[in-house]
């Protein structure tokens, strides 16, 4: 009766999960899950269609348009998805998530997740994909069904993934882990799928970064253009051409230059510079690319917009004789280039607010004292996004007025008193603060490595009870102040406290303009003119995401204007008439957008553009150690193929077939009876 029996057990082909019910052979830390032998046994043998809690979670970053075997990345992850919407018991909760930013809920049914599969875009200001990954365990560790799995179908690439992860992941599948039991340490509740749909060895060249300093520059003003380049993959030779469009005929692109390179195999970068020249001013806009695409063209460009304006203006304010004392500074700033004028410091009173605004920017040199309305008068100017530069020298005989609140607002500080060192033991010592008034030097070198020493201070302005704004961008080697900066409205201010406006060397203040390198008074002097102008504040290149504020050089901004965007679509646009600027809320389309306004004689004609970030599309994949360090060794199973994926549901949700083991216990079963049975009969016939 048992043969027979176990031959039809074995007919019906068994299924026993084993990990669920050998963990309740010993006694269960939590006494309401506590299961005895018999209900897991029963439990083992039920239904496996039994509905369970799973997630599936696509990376649809910009390394999934990689493509491979005539699919991008991104189309083999939801093929692979909705292949495993298939292995799903009928009744399961399902999610479906993304590199999309979201809230993490269970779809409706089977079929809207497939639906959602299916909408699924590229998220290009997506966030890592091991966020969504957080969100997912959190959402499964929330459900009240026992059995949960997790499906991450990405290529690995190292952008989505970060160490600082790995403590809240793994915090989280530990907490689905079977409190104790034989199989304690393995995943019960959880099952994990990591599904690698990457290429097996990808080629992928990249425009990687662009460097353009400043992006608003002066006419006929020279430029140079940095490129890195980044490659992943087999040896390749790959050249890299410019377009440029001119400002009259923006949509129209020729090629001003290539150039060559060669990359070695495995990971490699190169760095490459172009020179461009002959501007006029308008708004030039352009691009880096590849003549040939590869698997990833979404990088295979760079594009980029350069401002060009008029010569700026600077208005040099000396004492008589007016062409002498500003004869070093004057030379100094003609050769940037800026269009230097001159006038007597008694001509500023009566400038009118128009005479002042036809300049970027006023210097006085050596001033003397002014009226309150005459230093608020000033401040106005500033404040609608113009500069105003104080050498202070001997002239600054009167503290009452220098130390008046109206003055203070321009100057930053108070003046204490004169203080010397004959000796020449003293100069300006730049440290490695990032003062904009220092932009200039960056690319030379560290600031505290030049010979500042060799241009000697002997008397300056000792400066005290500085204003809420003011900032020291350098000190004297004595610790005390030598430069100020603020910023007031949309206008900045510089403070030096000795003048660059003597004549004679026997009572000079300091040796700043006739030093042994000169070249650093001409580098300081463009410094500070470029600051008090605002070139190197205004930007034009920006990274998806980030929010885009424009400010044109108009006087009157238009009460409203159009932005192309680079697939052709316009947008109204409403600039701010209060802070003269127009603000373009976070971008996700990389290309160059033009912002116009007016008719045929255009009042505004301007333009930025928007580029992924360099690393965004890096494919190196991470390795097994990281991923291990991540969401921890053992937390998941690594798979590639669908068959992969069968066989790790198989051991998990399905079980063990019994088929072959019941039938080996009937083959056992009948062969003892077989004996038994023969020794019986033979004993009882004796």
């Amino acid at each position: 009766m048992l043969v027979l029996i176990l031959f039809g057990f074995a007919l019906s082909r068994p299924i026993l999960k084993l990990a669920d019910w050998f963990p309740s052979l010993t006694v269960a830390q939590n006494q309401n899950t506590k299961r005895n032998f018999v209900s897991s046994l029963a439990a083992s043998l039920s239904s496996q269609d039994a509905p369970i809690a799973a997630a599936i979670v696509i990376d649809s970053s910009l390394c999934m348009e990689y493509v491979a075997e005539n699919q991008s990345r991104f189309e083999a992850a939801k093929e692979f998805s909705r292949w495993i919407l298939q292995q799903l018991p009928q009744e399961s909760a399902i999610a479906v998530l993304s590199s999309e930013r979201e809230a993490a809920v269970f779809q409706v049914d089977r079929l809207a997740a497939e639906d959602k599969i299916n909408r699924l875009t590229i998220a290009p200001l997506g966030r890592p994909i091991a966020d969504a990954v957080q969100d997912a365990l959190i959402l499964l560790s929330e459900s009240g069904l026992e059995q949960r799995e997790l499906y991450l179908v990405s290529d690995l690439s190292r952008p989505g993934w970060s160490q600082h992860y790995g403590d809240s992941l793994k915090t989280l599948i530990n907490g689905m882990k079977p409190k104790s039991g034989i199989l304690t340490g393995t995943n019960k509740e959880l099952g994990f799928f990591v599904i690698d749909v990457s290429a097996d060895h990808p080629n992928n060249s990249t425009v990687n970064r662009l460097t353009l300093v400043p992006e608003l520059i002066a006419a006929q003003t020279p430029v140079r253009i940095d490129l890195e380049l980044s490659h992943l993959g087999s040896a390749a030779t790959k050249t890299v051409e410019l377009l440029l469009s001119e400002p009259s005929k923006p949509e129209e692109e020729t090629v001003r230059g290539s150039k060559s390179v060669d990359f070695s195999e495995g990971e490699s970068r190169r760095f490459l510079s172009f020179m461009l020249s002959g501007f006029e001013a308008g708004t030039y806009q352009g691009q880096f690319r590849f003549t040939v695409s590869d698997a990833l063209s979404l990088d295979d460009q760079h594009w980029f917009t350069l401002q060009v304006q008029p010569l700026w203006k600077i208005l040099l304010a000396a004492q008589p004789p007016v062409r002498e004392s500003s004869l070093f500074l004057r030379q100094a700033l003609e050769t940037v280039p800026f269009v230097v004028e001159t006038a007597a410091i008694s001509e500023v009173p009566g400038m009118t607010a128009a005479e002042l605004n036809q300049y970027s920017g006023i210097i006085l040199l050596d001033p003397s004292p002014f009226d309150a309305a005459v230093w608020k008068k000033l401040a106005d100017y500033v404040s609608l996004g113009h500069g105003v530069g104080v050498f202070l020298g001997r002239h600054a005989d009167s503290l009452e007025s220098f130390n008046s609140p109206a003055a203070t607002e321009i100057i930053g500080a108070k003046l204490v008193r004169q203080a010397r060192d004959p000796n020449g033991e003293i100069w300006i010592a730049p440290d490695k603060s990032v003062s904009p008034v220092f932009s200039v030097f960056k690319p030379l070198g560290l600031l505290e490595t030049f010979p500042w020493n060799a241009l000697p201070v002997f008397r300056y302005w000792e400066l005290d009870d500085f204003s809420a704004r003011a900032e020291v961008a350098a000190y004297f080697s004595d610790t005390r102040p030598a430069i100020l900066t603020q910023t007031i409205g949309r206008g900045h201010t510089v403070t030096v406290a000795t003048p660059v406006s003597e004549e004679g060397e026997s009572s000079a203040w300091n040796l700043l303009t006739r030093g042994e390198p000169s070249w650093l008074f001409l580098l300081l002097s463009e410094g500070i003119a470029k600051y008090l102008i605002g070139v190197g504040e205004q930007r034009y290149n920006f990274v998806a995401g980030e929010p885009v504020v424009l400010r044109p050089n108009l006087e009157t901004l238009p009460l409203t204007c159009l932005l192309g965007t680079p697939s052709g679509k316009s947008i109204r646009l409403t600039p701010d008439q209060v802070r003269r600027e127009i603000a373009v809320s976070a971008v996700s389309e990389a290309g160059n957008y033009r912002i116009r306004s007016g008719g045929a004689q255009e009042s505004l004609d301007t333009g930025f553009s928007v580029n992924f970030a360099g690393d965004s599309t890096n494919l190196q994949k991470i390795d097994k150690a990281t991923l291990d360090q991540i969401l921890g060794e053992g937390n998941y199973r690594l798979a590639k193929t669908p068959r992969e994926v069968e066989l790790g549901i198989a051991r998990r949700r399905i079980g063990q077939e019994l088929y072959a083991v019941v039938m080996l216990i009937l083959a056992i079963l009948f062969a003892v009876e077989y004996v038994f049975s023969n020794r019986f009969f033979t004993a009882k016939s004796q």
